[in-house]
């Protein structure tokens, strides 16, 4: 439209500019520190897998007295007794991300 003091926009309708939900109306966060990040990294802990078996009934029967009594996880139970097998057994031991480097 030429000649509309305005300019051409004038009488549309523009859109606002989209703010984050997670900081609208608060304070801005600021980034997180090296010390924070160490401490939100290290809580990840090891990767894992699934491992699906079968046991007898009196060893899911003992394993759940362990867990209930002790405080202790299944997971943590089952890859701590693993462990002690293998160990026993001579297995090498496998990096963080579950491989085995050559004997």
């Amino acid at each position: 439209r030429e000649g509309n003091p305005a300019g051409p926009n004038a009488g549309r309708r523009t859109s606002k500019p989209r703010t984050d939900a997670r900081t609208s109306g608060g304070p801005v966060a600021a980034a997180p520190t090296e010390e924070l990040t160490s401490k939100l990294e290290s809580r990840r802990g090891p990767v894992k897998v699934q491992l699906n078996t079968w046991v007898l009934a009196s060893t899911e029967a003992r394993l759940k007295w362990l867990v209930k009594n002790r405080g202790f996880t299944v997971t943590s139970v089952v890859d701590v007794a693993l462990q002690e097998l293998l160990d026993r057994y001579d297995v090498p031991v496998a990096d963080p991300d579950g491989r085995i480097g050559e004997q």
